[in-house]
């Protein structure tokens, strides 16, 4: 009986420290305990917290939510998702397909047990079929401890060696692994993939080289770091919107027209790009970006666009557009 109780108000307290709701019936049938029981549990955990200790009280209260159906904590420590946060954030990683079928399974199933048995069983049935359908990327590679590595490389500025796969020309992943030591700067998301932003020692580029991570077969950190002055710290946020489809080429001013019918989407596809000028739904737009990942943008959005400026840009398209005209005679 003794072991029972102190079963029951462990796993109470352990899910209220970590910001899950404990409702009465989950408790009830988990260990076979009454109501009476039950509440002598929560009056005893609800003393121990907000007692003092060495002076200072715990920060935490002790409370009966009625929209959660049950009691949590209540404080400074209060970090739980509920479950309207739960379901955007399976949404999103759902629709990112950046993680083989395990790893998404297991990331999704631990964003669940943050919420109450019912929410959970609600939240697994609005995403259950999209979850059935998932495809994942075809590289199936687990990736989340190689993110951890990368990560704490940059965070250490770290220099790796790496030995990574190409793309060949018939655009198949070439056998020959090229070897490279960087110094890794950055890790973003795009379009399905992960990638590793960072500088090959030794080289004087003026842009970082750009990695799939899937496609790094090896990575050692070494015992060396590299040194970056404050002012010269790399910024993913401001690269991120110079670049489309992690595709860089020379960072240059372009200028295009748009007829399309939403700007607001055009916008927020390219955050640093301005509207200098609007007449009949005919919109002018400004942006600095890197000239690859633009152009296959531009292209991507057919008639709806024509560019500007700069003029090699915009031969450029006036080619390429010839080209895909030959192909459909």
């Amino acid at each position: 009986m003794e072991r029972l109780r102190s079963n029951a108000l462990l796993f109470i307290y352990d899910q209220l420290k970590e910001g899950k709701v404990v409702k009465k019936n989950d408790i009830l049938n988990k260990f076979e305990i009454n109501e009476r029981t039950f509440y002598r549990y929560i009056k005893d955990i609800k003393s121990f917290i907000e007692e003092e200790s060495n002076g200072k009280t715990i920060g935490e209260e002790l409370i009966a939510d009625r929209d959660k159906e049950g009691y949590i904590l209540k404080g400074k420590h209060e970090k739980s998702l509920d479950e309207k946060k739960v379901l955007a954030i399976s949404k999103v990683l759902l629709e990112s397909r950046g993680f083989a079928k395990r790893e998404m399974k297991d990331i999704i199933g631990k964003l669940l047990d943050n919420c109450a048995s019912k929410d959970k069983e609600r939240i697994e049935y609005i995403i259950g079929n999209e979850f059935v359908n998932y495809i994942p990327p075809k590289h199936g590679k687990n990736l989340l401890e190689r993110l951890w590595q990368i990560s704490n490389a940059i965070n250490d500025k770290r220099i790796l060696e790496i030995g990574y796969s190409k793309l060949g020309a018939d655009g198949k992943i070439q056998e020959e692994v090229v070897r490279r030591t960087v110094e890794p700067k950055g890790l973003l998301f795009s379009e399905y993939y992960f990638y590793l932003i960072a500088f090959i020692e030794g080289k004087g580029y003026k842009y970082p080289t750009i990695y799939r991570v899937d496609r790094i077969k090896e990575l050692i950190p070494t015992d060396r770091t590299y040194k970056e002055k404050h002012n010269e710290r790399f910024q993913d946020g401001e690269f991120r919107k110079l670049i489309q489809f992690m595709q860089t080429g020379e960072l240059e001013r372009i200028q295009f027209k748009f007829r399309g019918t939403s700007i607001e989407a055009v916008l927020d596809r390219l955050p640093n790009a301005n509207v200098v000028k609007e007449k009949d739904g005919e919109y002018i737009v400004d942006a600095n970006m890197f000239g690859k990942g633009i152009k296959m943008w531009l292209l991507s959005q057919g008639s709806s666009v024509e560019v500007l400026s700069p003029k090699q840009l915009r031969e450029e398209m006036i080619n390429t557009i010839e080209k895909m005209g030959v192909q459909y005679k």
